[in-house]
């Protein structure tokens, strides 16, 4: 892989970081653009989920990326986790995955991982927007009450800009050196160990419905190993998953 090359932007409030990157992406930006937004107003997560970008509290940022390389479906989804756990570790605080795509802390969530992509014939990237958003401190009046009980942030203080500069710088960072270990998945056992819920009873939904079983781990291709309750066992790389 060869050197990833940032270029970073920084803007008041967007739409969607990933949204705007990806349109950039279609003109022919080189890989390495980075946008970070103080607030989003139509933050997205996966399954067309709405993320919570306040101004201020949050880190919302996306990463142009151009792979030269094949890759399974969810490796660039489960590199930025790993990376992300990583740089929260720095600060002393303790973080798992919830499969795909979630990393908890104190077992809420305090981030999400969105990753978009655009295929060429042949099945390689042309394009590949990596966008995470962390809940760095609390939002001014708390959370939303749809979500109050379920996400929390990073640090229990105000925000502050000099901290969330600094996590940007070590984020990017440890994105940086996974990266440029690919087509190697270097990640791989830092993202099986960091799982949460491995053993527990789930309800899997996706467009065939909704069905229970317990989580029993990741394949390499980090597909979500799920023994279901009638006895068949079955690997996901689609869907959504509770934990029970």
């Amino acid at each position: 892989m060869e050197p990833l090359q940032y270029k970073v932007h920084s803007v008041d409030s967007v739409k969607s970081t990933n949204s705007t990157v990806k349109a950039l992406a279609r003109e022919g930006v080189p890989e390495g653009y980075v946008l970070v937004a103080s607030s989003q107003t139509n933050g997205r997560g996966r399954l067309n989920r709405v993320f919570f970008s306040p101004k201020g509290t949050g880190l919302y940022v996306s990463i142009l990326l151009r792979p030269g390389c094949m890759l399974p479906p969810y490796a660039l989804t489960c590199m930025s986790a790993v990376a992300l756990c990583d740089t929260i570790g720095d600060y002393k605080i303790d973080s798992g995955i919830k499969w795909v795509n979630d990393v908890y802390v104190q077992n809420k969530k305090a981030a999400g991982i969105l990753v978009e992509s655009a295929m060429n014939q042949d099945g390689s990237f042309l394009y590949a927007v990596v966008g995470i958003g962390v809940n760095l401190f609390p939002p001014e009046g708390g959370f939303p009450a749809n979500i109050a009980d379920t996400a929390t942030a990073l640090f229990s203080f105000a925000p502050d800009e000099e901290l969330r500069k600094q996590f940007l710088k070590r984020l990017l960072l440890r994105f940086k050196r996974y990266y440029e270990q690919l087509p190697e998945i270097t990640f791989f056992d830092s993202y099986r160990e960091r799982l949460v819920g491995i053993g527990s009873k789930v309800l899997v939904s996706d467009p065939d419905g909704m069905r229970y079983g317990t989580s029993a781990g990741i394949d390499r291709d980090f597909r979500l190993i799920v023994q279901y309750d009638d006895g068949s066992c079955a690997l996901l790389d689609r869907g959504d998953v509770t934990l029970l």
